[in-house]
């Protein structure tokens, strides 16, 4: 079962800071930035639940590198959904 991806507000604020973060400091970084973490949702989404949990419902998984930031998010297996709860630094 595929999931679909949910970005909180939050979690949707910490990946448009980490896009401008990277730019500012190399142009072109932050687009290559959000392309990888877009991709990583859809891997991510293909099998969530084997990923550990961080609290009772919260779950986690650390991006591959080069990038230094880990992904929470629940999984809601009524709605086929994985909820992104924050993109973590």
């Amino acid at each position: 079962m595929s999931f679909r991806v949910v970005i909180e507000e939050e979690a949707e604020r910490e990946f448009a800071e980490a896009v401008n973060f990277y730019d500012e400091r190399e142009p072109g970084v932050g687009q290559r930035f959000a392309k990888d973490l877009q991709a990583f949702f859809k891997m991510v989404c293909q099998d969530p639940e084997r990923f550990p949990f961080a609290s009772a419902l919260t779950q986690k998984t650390k991006m591959p590198e080069p990038w230094p930031y880990s992904v929470f998010f629940v999984v809601k297996r009524q709605t086929s959904e994985m909820i992104i709860s924050t993109i973590w630094h």
